[in-house]
């Protein structure tokens, strides 16, 4: 009753922004239970290969590298909230149908890739309109705290998603597993549906138009302010050391170190701890430290516990997989908080989507140059030592962003 009170009682924005980050983290914790059901639909009833099975992933990368520029051009031109509607009831008919298929004995594998893909260009237009609503929606003073509980809503999902889509398996089987996700679209469509505050597109009267000329505006501000190319660049490499983690980390615990599978999955699963725990104290460490110190400092303090990572051995020597998964995730997810709040305040609102699209083109495409990255340091060096690498790697990431003037700033200042 409690909270029922409080969105009662709370400006329609904030009201509303409260919405949009509990139907968003409902739909990112159920989201996880294609990313576990598709594999296993591939391998087991479809009998791919494991190289047909690794392109369902790199399938939902693909529209990252080709749709986020022209994304955040053409959902600026919409209303938001119309847009992530649209993007929601989308995903839930595109994930349904796999389902539908696979009762009906029609499923083939181009289905699993196709669905993947359109889920994909949806996901594409939902984040960039749902990373640039905190400053729309919240005061100033309640920014920082606003991306705090949009990254504890990813955290959980990391960390809590593999369990509940593993279980939904289990119980459904991966033929019906993905309704799940399909619900979860279906609660933040629903959340959409209960805001009252009516937010305009960001289309303004007077700039640029054409594709080509709004997006050479966007990429012109971001080179023009070194800052926010600094942490452009410093997540960037964090992201791409974060997929070239995961593309390692499987076959270094598995052959390196041996350990059992449920094991493995409470190690993998101290990643998403260590982001819940980074995304709920990001917040205070911002007030503490100041809201330009946190998106570097804590990273960096954070970052070389994960060269405790390829120490790990049997035994007692899990806890160091555990000790430098949790500290050094920790530390990037107040950095991502950081680097978030860091664009929102440093971005006029009409440019706003545009300059989130740059942003995610970046951090998104990394995550496919990661995942290559870490089979070829896996092919060359072995997993042990490729993590390593990695994990000497992702130390620079913070430092890079500091390398602006960034590292002499106490907090971040806003346009007015």
């Amino acid at each position: 009753m409690s909270g029922l009170a409080t969105l009662a009682t709370e400006p329609d924005h904030e009201r509303d922004f409260r919405l949009l980050w509990i139907g968003s983290g409902i739909s990112q914790l159920c989201g996880m239970s294609t990313v576990v059901a598709f594999p296993l639909l591939a391998a087991h009833t479809l009998g791919a290969t494991i190289g047909e099975v690794g392109l369902i992933t790199a399938a939902g990368y693909l529209p990252w590298l080709l749709l986020t520029l022209p994304a955040g051009v053409y959902s600026a031109r919409l209303r938001p909230r119309t847009l992530l509607l649209l993007a929601d009831l989308g995903r839930a008919v595109i994930v349904t149908m796999v389902p539908v298929l696979a009762a009906t004995g029609h499923l083939a594998l181009w289905h699993l890739y196709l669905s993947n893909v359109l889920v994909s260009c949806a996901t594409v237009f939902y984040e960039i309109v749902y990373l640039s609503m905190p400053p729309r929606m919240l005061p100033k003073d309640k920014l920082v705290q606003g991306n705090v509980r949009l990254q504890m809503a990813r955290a959980v999902s990391l960390a809590f998603g593999p369990t509940v889509a593993g279980f939904t398996v289990q119980v459904l089987g991966a033929e019906s597993a993905p309704l799940l996700n399909t619900g979860g679209f279906v609660a933040s469509a629903t959340c959409n549906l209960l805001m009252r505050s009516t937010i305009e597109s960001a289309a303004a009267p007077g700039r640029p138009a054409g594709l080509r000329s709004e997006l050479a505006e966007a990429v012109r501000f971001v080179i023009r302010r070194p800052v926010i190319l600094a942490s452009i660049a410093g997540s960037a490499v964090g992201n791409c050391c974060f997929a070239a983690y995961e593309a390692l980390v499987i076959i270094f615990l598995a052959e390196d170190v041996g350990v059992a599978p449920g094991t493995m999955g409470m190690l993998i699963g101290a990643v998403g701890i260590g982001a819940l725990i980074g995304a709920f104290g990001a917040g205070h460490v911002s007030r503490r430290l100041g809201t330009a110190r946190a998106v570097w400092i804590p990273a960096a303090v954070c970052a070389p516990a994960g060269l405790l990572l390829p120490l790990t051995c049997p035994g007692s020597g899990l806890f160091l997989f555990l000790s430098g998964a949790l500290l050094s995730h920790a530390g990037f997810a107040v950095f991502t908080v950081g680097q978030a709040t860091l664009v929102q305040l440093l971005t006029p609102s009409e440019l706003l989507q545009r300059t989130v699209a740059c942003v995610r083109f970046v951090s998104r495409g990394m995550l496919f140059v990661g995942g290559l990255v870490g089979g070829a340091l896996g092919t060359l060096f072995g997993a042990r030592l490729g993590l390593a690498v990695v994990m000497l790697l992702w130390i620079g990431a913070p430092l890079i962003t500091a390398s602006s003037r960034l590292r002499y700033w106490r907090d971040i200042p806003s346009l007015e």
